[in-house]
């Protein structure tokens, strides 16, 4: 079976894409941009003496968020590396913006609404993390463990529609959902179950052709003995490979024992929701962490085009 990371890493190569990177002041931003190039993606540099820094100043001033801004405090705005790349690519002059090594998810976040907006048809910025096996042969997408703390019924189902895609991209394997709770089909009552239960039953209306189940107990979405006895009539039989977590404490902190007790790859958080490729990095990044992403907002371009 192939590897994930080198299938994400091939389909960046026909991308054709170019991102931009706003942190290259960070030594491993700095490192990384080579290995990112030797791969067929271009990183555009990030410069306010730009000729086209008058277009992001005019793109700006039509914003929301800029109404009553005097001149000098949108040109003050865009000497933040972050908010010039942000605008660069809202203005299609890149595909995608890949940053967090410095700067902190809300901030990556914050900007990333402003100035790219969000998609009609998602409502709501969300996150995945892409987990790939240390031998690179399984991989599993875990939502949302990096935006929403407290996702509503309504937002579970979005996350869960947004991430099946992200993952199908990602791996090329059909996504099966698990809505995740400390319950199996009723084997305890509380409000966060219920709350979950909601999730499943909005999730089957509007996406009945997507392979989903739930509430599970994370054994019951991945191991097909418990399942069988758990979850008999379950239509992921054990084999579920995106996992919708109820809350961000429970999905932060799953995300983070998958990688440091199983050494499992953790990319992300890739944000989705967004109007373009706009991915965040952990501030603990490696070097092939930066690449990984970088490719991942590379391939997907052609996803983008048509928003």
């Amino acid at each position: 079976m192939a590897d994930y990371k080198d299938r994400i890493k091939e389909n960046a190569k026909l991308s054709n894409a170019s991102i931009v990177l706003p942190e290259t002041e960070d030594e491993r931003i700095k490192s990384a941009i080579p290995l990112i190039k030797e791969l067929g993606v271009r990183v555009i540099p990030i410069s306010n003496s730009s000729n086209d820094f008058d277009k992001y100043i005019e793109y700006l001033s039509r914003l929301k968020f800029t109404k009553n801004w005097p001149l000098d405090e949108i040109k003050k705005y865009l000497e933040i590396p972050l908010n010039l790349g942000m605008t660069m690519v809202a203005c299609g002059d890149v595909d995608g913006l890949v940053a967090g090594a410095n700067n902190t998810t809300s901030d990556v976040i914050r900007s990333a609404i402003r100035i790219v907006g969000i998609q009609q048809n998602s409502k709501w910025v969300s996150s995945i993390f892409f987990m790939i096996s240390p031998n690179g042969e399984k991989a599993y997408t875990f939502t949302d463990c990096g935006v929403i703390p407290e996702p509503t019924s309504e937002q579970l189902a979005a996350i869960a529609k947004d991430a099946s895609e992200f993952h199908e991209l990602l791996s090329g394997d059909e996504s099966s959902i698990a809505f995740l709770s400390f319950s199996t089909k009723g084997s305890a009552s509380h409000y966060r179950v219920d709350r979950v239960k909601d999730a499943v039953r909005i999730f089957g209306k509007k996406f009945s052709h997507i392979p989903f189940d739930g509430e599970l107990q994370f054994d019951a979405a991945i191991d097909v003995t418990i399942a069988n006895k758990k979850a008999p009539n379950s239509p992921l039989s054990g084999n579920a490979n995106v996992m919708v977590f109820p809350n961000l404490d429970s999905g932060n902190i799953a995300y983070k024992i998958t990688e440091k007790l199983a050494n499992f790859t953790a990319l992300g958080p890739l944000l989705q929701g967004l109007n373009k490729p706009i991915h965040d990095l952990s501030r603990g990044c490696s070097i092939d962490d930066i690449v990984n992403v970088a490719c991942i907002a590379a391939l997907q371009k052609e996803t983008y085009a048509n928003i």
